[in-house]
């Protein structure tokens, strides 16, 4: 036997010594974020103790649902290399057409034309990124401001009408008067996404695109059809996270989407997603949109400005850009 097959390397001596560790280093991008988590309560717990209770974290995971499934779709669309600027207003559409369909007609009906115009929003990117090859930032942007401007048009300027029945219920009500069905809804939606990503022939294409788009190419990967469906997705995801808002809200609004683009992407960055693509998971960006949650309103608590909040809120997600990356570069 040679002497390099007989001597064990540093890292395979520190995996047999302590397994927790090298576990702990392979999976350091989902365990952050929930360590976050962990440290935004203890904060909370210290300056306001009442903060910590069972029924304003049910509370605050409530909140963090609108944002996991509207960060659902931007992680699709940042594994494969790409981003969605368009959310804001597409969300915002979505909202008020299920108000206002509502007070003319069937709620369900309404429903089916909100998640429609959502979709087909999402669609038009995804063509507009696939086909005529138009960067997603200069694309998404884009459709956001015709959006925003054709919705300003449509309402001209003051939306109508109220949240259906259903989607209070779902936002807002409790099974039992314990359970929020919000919550049920994000367990069962997490699951079917996390399979999606990790069993499926379309979820190993979006993290092929995202790694090497030209190598997923050559490698039979439909790379056009599946940007599609991701943008789709994406855009049907906006539509879903508005009817819970206007549920939530009970009324649909100008500018109701504007604060969810940032933190859509903060809540998958934080997750540990790579903005460039190719590498995170939906597991990481559930503890990212509750992060998120909790600190804004930790910040809150604690007293600062909302300029203050702003310039920490970015601090953070430049600061866990800067952890990934170079956990990045040094694999590579």
């Amino acid at each position: 036997m040679s002497a390099s097959s007989a001597s064990p390397t540093a890292e395979t001596i520190g995996a047999g010594r302590n397994p927790w560790l090298t576990w702990a280093a392979q999976h350091r991008a989902i365990l952050i974020p929930y360590g976050l988590i962990l440290l935004l309560l203890a904060a909370a717990a210290v300056r306001a103790p009442g903060f910590v209770t069972p029924a304003n974290l049910r509370s605050q995971l409530v909140l963090a649902s609108y944002l996991g499934v509207l960060a659902a779709g931007q992680l699709l669309v940042i594994l494969t290399g790409g981003i969605d600027l368009s959310i804001a207003w597409n969300l915002n559409l979505s909202a008020i057409l299920l108000t206002q369909f509502t007070g003319g007609g069937s709620p369900a009906l309404a429903a089916v034309i909100a998640l429609g115009a959502a979709s087909l929003v999402g669609l038009i990117n995804g063509l507009g990124v696939a086909y005529l090859r138009i960067p997603s930032l200069v694309m998404t942007l884009g459709m956001n401001a015709v959006l925003a401007g054709f919705t300003l048009v449509y309402t001209n300027g003051s939306p109508q009408g109220s949240a259906p029945a259903f989607a209070r219920e779902l936002a807002v009500g409790r099974l039992g008067g314990q359970i929020p069905y919000a919550l049920i809804f994000w367990a069962l939606f997490s699951a079917g996404l996390i399979f999606l990503l990790r069993r499926t022939v379309f979820g190993r294409s979006l993290y092929a695109i995202g790694n090497n788009r030209e190598a997923a190419y050559l490698s039979g990967v439909p790379v056009r059809g599946v940007l599609v469906v991701a943008y789709t997705l994406c855009g049907l995801f906006a539509g879903v996270a508005a009817l819970l808002l206007v549920g939530y809200s009970a009324q649909s609004y100008l500018g109701m989407g504007d604060q969810y683009v940032l933190t859509s992407i903060a809540a998958v960055v934080i997750g540990g997603a790579s903005i460039l693509g190719g590498s995170g998971g939906y597991g990481g960006a559930i503890a990212g949109a509750i992060t998120s949650v909790l600190l804004q309103n930790v910040l809150q608590i604690v007293g600062i400005p909302f300029a203050g909040q702003q310039i920490l809120y970015g601090l953070i997600i430049l600061l866990m850009l800067f952890v990934y990356g170079r956990e990045a570069r040094v694999r590579e």
